[in-house]
Order: C-alpha cells, then sequence, then structure tokens
C-alpha cells in the first residue's frame, strides 16, 4: 500500500500538533507543511524534519491530503482550492465563518469525491461518549466553556472559538432541526463578542444551555446531560463523569416524595445519593482526540468507513452558531443603548498612563 502523501497547511498552535502526529502515523507520508510566516517556518523545521514552504499551491499535485489549520477567515478559499483539486481535506474548527461558505465545501467535496472532515475533537471525547450511554435519550444539555485570554483565533469571537464545540454536540444528540434561538453576549477586547450564553430547542423537543468565555478567572470545561433514563455530569478536563441512573421506583412514581414522614425525609435528605439515587463516578481512560480525529479521517479515505466528523455536521455547527451570533446582535441591553455585543460605545480617546505599563509602548522620542 502506497502512503498516503499528507500536507499540513498553517503553522500555529494546532498546525504543529497536527505534523507532529501525523509524522507518526503508519502509511502516511508527511510531504511538508506550509506557512508564510518565517517564523512559524523556523519553528517547524526545529521540530521536524519535513519540507516547509510558504505557499501551499506548490504542493498541488504533489499530495492526497490536507490539513488546514489556518486562521478561520482563510479556511474557505484553502479549503476550495483543495477540493478542486480532488484533495481529501481535515479543516480545523469551525468549517468556515459563514453558512453558506460551509455548504458551498460541502457540496464540492462531493462533487470532486473527496472526503472532508471538520476538526470538532469533542467528538472523540470518550468521557462524553461514556456520559451518553447513561442517560438514555437526550433531553436537556447544559455545558460550560470558558477560558483566559490566550491570543488563539481572536480573529472570530467566542462562539466560533468555543462554543461551536458544544453546538456540534448537542446538534449530533438532538435529532431534527434547530426551532428556536436565543442568545447575549457582549464584547471586551475587541469588536467580536468575548462572552456568550445560548439556548438552543430542537424540532425532537431537546434544549440546550450553552455559556462559552474566553474571559473567565477559572478554566472550566463541563457539561451535565439529562435524558429519559438517568443524568450525568463530565469534567471535559479531567475526564471524569458522575452519573445517576434513576430506579424505576422513581421514575414510575410508586412512591410520593410529597406525602413522606419525618423519618422518611431525613431519609431522602442523608441518602439521595447514596440509596435513593445512586451515583456513580469514574474516570474515563484519557486518549489523544487529535490523533482519533486524523485516523478517522483517513480510515475513511482508506477504507470507506463511515466518518464520524462529517462536513455536513460541521456546516449546521457554523448555521447554528450564525444564529446565536444574529441573536446576539439584536440583543438590546437597555432603551438607550446599542444592540449587540458593544455594551457600551468606544472610546473616542485614550488614556494610555490608564494602562498597564506592559501594555504601553514605548515611544521613538523616548529617552
Amino acid at each position: 500500500m502506497n502512503p498516503l502523501r499528507v500536507a499540513v497547511i498553517g503553522a500555529g498552535h494546532l498546525g504543529k500538533i497536527h505534523a507532529r502526529l501525523l509524522g507518526q502515523l503508519p502509511n502516511v507520508e508527511l510531504v511538508a507543511v506550509a506557512d508564510p510566516s518565517p517564523m512559524a517556518q523556523k519553528q517547524i523545521l526545529e521540530q521536524h524534519d519535513v519540507q516547509v514552504i510558504s505557499d501551499f499551491r506548490k504542493l498541488l499535485g504533489q499530495i492526497d491530503a490536507a490539513v488546514v489549520a489556518t486562521p478561520t477567515r482563510f479556511h474557505h478559499a484553502i479549503a476550495m482550492e483543495l477540493l478542486q483539486n480532488s484533495i481529501h481535506t481535515l479543516i480545523e474548527k469551525p468549517i468556515t465563518d459563514h453558512p453558506q461558505d460551509a455548504m458551498e465545501l460541502v457540496e464540492t467535496a462531493e462533487q470532486n469525491h473527496c472526503v472532508l472532515s471538520v476538526g470538532h475533537v469533542e467528538q472523540f471525547n470518550p468521557a462524553i461518549r461514556n456520559a451518553i450511554g447513561k442517560i438514555g435519550i437526550p433531553k436537556f444539555i447544559q455545558a460550560s466553556r470558558m477560558s483566559g485570554y490566550t491570543y488563539r483565533s481572536i480573529d472570530i469571537g467566542v462562539v466560533y472559538d468555543l462554543m461551536i464545540h458544544d453546538i456540534d454536540l448537542v446538534n449530533t444528540m438532538f435529532p431534527g432541526e434547530l426551532v428556536d434561538c436565543r442568545a447575549a453576549g457582549f464584547s471586551i477586547f475587541g469588536g467580536n463578542e468575548d462572552m456568550a450564553q445560548a439556548r438552543l430547542q430542537f424540532s425532537c423537543g431537546g434544549i440546550a444551555n450553552l455559556t462559552a468565555s474566553r474571559a473567565s478567572f477559572t478554566p472550566t470545561r463541563e457539561m451535565q446531560l439529562f435524558g429519559t433514563s438517568g443524568f450525568a455530569g463530565v469534567n471535559l478536563v479531567t475526564r471524569t463523569v458522575q452519573s445517576v441512573e434513576v430506579p424505576d421506583w422513581v421514575s414510575q412514581r410508586h412512591f410520593n416524595f410529597l406525602e413522606a414522614d419525618p423519618d422518611q425525609q431525613a431519609f431522602v435528605r442523608e441518602e439521595l445519593f447514596s440509596e435513593v439515587l445512586p451515583r456513580q463516578e469514574e474516570s474515563v481512560e484519557s486518549n489523544n482526540a487529535i490523533l482519533a480525529e486524523q485516523e478517522d479521517w483517513i480510515d475513511t479515505i482508506r477504507n470507506g468507513s463511515p466518518l464520524r466528523n462529517t462536513a455536513i455536521n460541521g456546516a449546521v455547527a457554523v448555521d447554528i452558531a450564525a444564529q446565536v451570533l444574529e441573536q446576539i446582535e439584536q440583543h438590546q441591553w437597555s432603551a438607550d443603548n446599542a444592540s449587540g455585543p458593544l455594551m457600551t460605545p468606544n472610546c473616542l480617546e485614550t488614556n494610555e498612563t490608564a494602562m498597564p505599563a506592559g501594555l504601553q509602548k514605548a515611544r521613538p522620542d523616548a529617552a
């Protein structure tokens, strides 16, 4: 079997990870890493024995597949050129920052018989798969995804940067279409939203409350799932799952909790999660989700196996995210304020002396 010739386009944080992992996969040849930045090229050369170029177009005709790990605003143009040249493509999330562009990529991939995958790595998180298996049919989901300001993906807002992970997850958990979207968000550092909250309702009746922030005190990745037979809480960082399987005698109302005598009430209070709703807690074995994502994509290319992170799911996630952003833009914070993420008007004058010293630029005439 000839090795699959693969390139990585974009040598930022995720591009470096993709390059390292692809270089370790059997029957895969990492042909090159493409990035116009001299600094990024230097870092790749220091870490990998691989060709480094500025323009990915020089690789057309020399590769079978490519990973696109550039800033989001370049995804559509780069992926279109790859797909039109029949190159299988894995695009980091989000697939694009516009629903129409996303669907154009889906259609182009189909026309050129290409496997197009999207980097929603949480689909490969074993803790999430574990939790879903414990609750029956999902009905209500809460997710919180918080971080500090990392200076990564700042060309997009927090909805496309962080919330898109949970949008993709709930979209694949709930059958049917989005029928209602309520959202609000606000900007701190620039023109895009840095905090956002959304309530999504799907045609199956399922509801999701999603919160995302990149200006949070404490990094958080959590999800709570409620279903027809139980509920579970997942810490996506530590990969721990706490779950409760609701007993039949509770779900079928064999005991009337409202008519409990004092002794029974005391028993419920003291033994709620040991005897009444027995709680289980387990740590799920860690995996490398990006590696699993690459292997899934490559297996589909080679063997035609079902692809987990399909392009159409990635496009639907972008469409839902766009509806969230539209609601954020329309939200009116007060009668006399502009709507949208900018709750306060931009200042016309800046008092630089109020900035921390580390943010003040040295003037050319400074002594």
